[in-house]
């Protein structure tokens, strides 16, 4: 049995088809009594039931017992305001998300609203924090910046009534002579932010513009681990360029079934593309070989076997490898211990134990960097997974024999498990360096109502963006591949794919059918195209329903049960630190943790290949360039398919007069107390 079960402090159950989830915590009496109190509200909780929960949890500090019923009260607030239906049945907490299977009676509309309305919870009360406050009417403050004029942010926010104005007319011209007055009108520019990069119209921080227009997404703003390349997307036509809309690319998730199946990075889908002759197994084989002596050459192995062990495996020298491993592992767990003892000694918060290496500094002593415990657990991990993988190639004649070896390989649990290991190599390989996540993507009034979140969409594909992420992260030291190869190691910044989910989990309006063939438009030397790739029917797992304050006290909650910080925030310690500590203080609860971490909302997955055979080269397949074209050839193509129609609307002129610089403050001050409440209502 999972020891994690054996000393649970809660019991939990699943009832129904998968959906209602209950757990009994085990407090103190009068916490159970006050908890008890709070949940008995008859036919069901009043509006009011997660404000008072939170009350209840600012009673208590976060130590001691007392943490428990904290982290509770966080917990079922968070769940009860992001939708979830939470009832009390003797004594257990039951809650059951809100799935879009409750609601299949609902129009699209009626699904996003109501998701909408869940993350606006968090997002306004995240609006609240007086630093947020600070920030944005800082932005909004008219002063004399750097660049010699009094500005604020709402300077580049565009008048939709003089938007609206010179739209109109266009409209009264027709062929070349609208396209041309079209385009006088919306010019794209892309604009990457840089650390202490200025806008030249407004003096302020590229990084503190592209922040403000953030906060009026429709789900609060957290800063992302990871690769992260902000855009500004502005209007090079109109005065101080206006900004148009925003993205970020972010370093993609590690696992995602939908996309690695898609790529061909699953066993499964790899031995379907063989059978249906979609692969070559000449060039699968050489793919694969390939990737694994790579592999294998980026791991120092010095100190933990010998050169003509690694050449030549054998059983014993994989065994040998996966008990250091595991021996790391221990004395690690052990100095973490020693750390929290130290400083909870000290009466201090436990901080994160960073290790020696905290940036790429070209002063950094690699070699000496790899011999922390971290680093030779997983040293000896991966490379005892290689050399088995390499035993079991050799054996079944991969090099000289493909077509039979592979049939061998993908019949035997050895041989499937070995094809896994490369594949999960080749995973890495185009995670680290050839794919991007669009984390954000969006246009900002009043460019919403022109499609804007299209155009900013396609920008993503253009040659300022491929060049400005190449030039961002190409040469880079990376932090883990150097601490595992024990030298300094640059990977490539090739961008082949972006990938993106829709928030609503029932499609999205903005990368549906959003495709500019070359065909079609002279100006474009390559399609872009943003497709479906898949949809996770079942959910997913995330932190985006769980605010802040409730991953602080499961954090306490994880420390309290292991007496060590085990998530430490540090490169190499593994990805996603922020659901990997709620999962700890869930489990720490007495909770099972994917009870509360799978979100139950589907997952409609998009991809955009960036140049041809992208998905082959990911695998090793092939090589090609992919250049892309300008954003002004992106940007032509845009108005000729979407802007041109658009702009004729009557009611699409209509709603952009009522947007401007008022109705984006509106939307981010509306409950702040200030002010402009009474002017947006």
């Amino acid at each position: 049995m999972d020891e994690r079960r054996t000393e649970s402090v809660a019991s939990q159950e699943m009832t129904g088809p998968g959906r209602v989830r209950a757990f009994s915590p085990f407090l103190a009496p009068d916490e159970k009594e006050q908890l008890r109190a709070l949940l008995d509200f008859g036919d069901g909780p009043p509006p009011s039931f997660a404000g008072e929960l939170r009350d209840l949890a600012r009673r208590y500090v976060d130590d001691g017992e007392s943490r428990k019923l904290r982290a509770i009260c966080l917990l079922v607030a968070d769940l009860f305001e992001q939708g979830w239906r939470v009832s009390v049945d003797d004594g257990r907490i039951q809650f059951e998300p809100p799935g879009i299977s409750r609601f299949m009676d609902q129009t699209v509309e009626d699904v996003k609203a109501r998701v909408r309305s869940a993350l606006q919870t968090a997002r306004q009360r995240q609006l609240k924090e007086p630093s947020v406050v600070a920030f944005l009417r800082s932005m909004e403050r008219r002063a004399l910046r750097k660049s010699g004029h009094h500005s604020s942010v709402l300077d580049l926010i565009d008048d939709g009534d003089d938007l609206a104005k010179s739209l109109e007319k266009a409209n009264d011209l027709s062929g070349d002579a609208r396209s041309g007055s079209l385009a006088h009108i919306i010019d794209p520019v892309v604009e990457i932010c840089e650390a202490g990069r200025k806008c030249e119209h407004t003096g302020l921080n590229l990084i503190d513009i592209w922040r403000y227009f953030r906060h009026t997404w429709a789900h609060e703003y957290r800063p992302v681990p990871g690769r992260q390349m902000l855009i500004l997307v502005r209007n090079a036509a109109r005065p101080k360029h206006p900004v148009i809309g925003i993205a970020m690319l972010a370093s993609p998730v590690m696992r995602v079934n939908v996309r690695d199946r898609w790529i061909g990075w699953l066993r499964e889908e790899t031995k379907a593309r063989l059978d249906q002759g979609l692969f070559e197994p000449n060039s699968l084989a050489t793919a694969l070989l390939s990737q694994l002596e790579t592999s294998i050459a980026s791991i120092r192995f010095d100190d933990l076997v010998r050169a003509d062990e690694v050449a030549e495996p054998s059983e014993a020298t994989v065994l040998r490898l996966e008990q250091k491993a595991a021996g790391a592992a221990y004395a690690r767990d052990m100095e973490l211990r020693a750390h929290f003892e130290v400083q909870r000694a000290a009466g201090a918060s436990v901080s994160p134990l960073k290790g020696a290496v905290k940036t790429n500094d070209p002063k950094v002593d690699w070699k000496a960097s790899s011999e922390d415990l971290l680093f030779v657990r997983k040293r000896a991990e991966v490379l005892a997974q290689l050399l088995f993988a390499r035993q079991m190639f050799r054996a079944s004649n991969l090099a000289t024999d493909p077509a039979r070896a592979l049939d061998q390989l993908l019949a035997g649990r050895s041989g499937q498990r070995a094809v896994d290991i490369v594949l999960t190599e080749c995973r890495k390989a185009g995670l680290s360096s050839r794919i991007a996540d669009v984390s954000v993507c969006g246009a900002v009034a009043p460019y919403n109502e022109l499609l804007g979140g299209k155009l900013v969409a396609l920008l993503l594909a253009s040659r300022e963006v491929r060049i400005g992420y190449e030039q961002r992260y190409s040469g880079q030291v990376s932090v883990i591949a150097s601490q595992m190869a024990g030298r300094p190691v640059s990977k490539p910044a090739d961008l082949r794919i972006l990938t993106t989910t829709s928030l609503y989990g029932i499609g999205s309006s903005q990368y549906n059918r959003l495709a500019l063939k070359a065909e079609d438009h002279a100006g474009l030397t390559e399609t872009v195209a943003w497709k479906p790739i898949g949809t996770s029917l079942t959910g997913g797992y995330g932190t985006l329903h769980l605010g802040a304050d409730t991953a602080n006290a499961l954090r306490s909650m994880a420390q309290s049960r292991h007496f060590s910080r085990r998530i430490n925030n540090r490169f190499g310690e593994g990805t996603s630190p922020r659901l990997r500590q709620m999962r700890e203080g869930l489990d720490a609860l007495g909770l099972d943790s994917d009870t509360i971490l799978h979100h139950a909302t589907p997952r409609l997955f998009y991809a955009c290949e960036l140049g041809s055979k992208a998905r082959d080269v990911l695998l090793g397949l092939a090589s090609t360039d992919a250049r892309g074209d300008s954003a002004g050839a992106i940007a032509n193509a845009w108005r000729t398919r979407w802007l041109d129609a658009r702009s004729r609307r009557p009611d699409t002129l209509a709603k952009l007069r009522l947007l401007g610089p008022a109705s984006v403050q509106c939307s981010l001050h509306i409950s702040d107390g200030s002010d402009l409440f009474n002017a947006c209502v």
